[in-house]
């Protein structure tokens, strides 16, 4: 983001935050600092452009924003455009992890 941020913002971004625009408050998920003005952050829901605007509402702006992962696919060292197949282990725990979803 583009100033240091404190634990309050912390603590807010992990507890959900009202998106006005959308009207919605967003699920609780975890946050991690990583450094002054970085952190991981893991979400349970996929609003369109989240995490850029919870960051917004709290007042702040995000500079550089990188996937690592999608559920528990690790995205490793792919470049925007590549894709790669996905392991056997991959491809079963997805559809384990997507049943429990369906579940809930």
């Amino acid at each position: 983001v583009d100033q240091p941020y404190n634990a309050a913002f912390v603590k807010r971004m992990q507890e959900g935050v009202e998106l006005k625009e959308l009207k919605v408050t967003t699920r609780p998920c975890t946050v991690t600092p990583t450094g002054k003005r970085t952190f991981n952050i893991v979400l349970t829901q996929g609003l369109n452009r989240q995490i850029r605007r919870m960051c917004e509402e709290l007042g702040y702006h995000v500079v550089s924003l990188k996937r690592i992962r999608i559920m528990n696919i690790h995205l490793d060292k792919l470049k925007t455009g590549d894709c790669r197949k996905v392991s056997p282990r991959e491809w079963e725990e997805l559809k384990r992890r997507l049943e429990l979803s369906a579940e809930e």
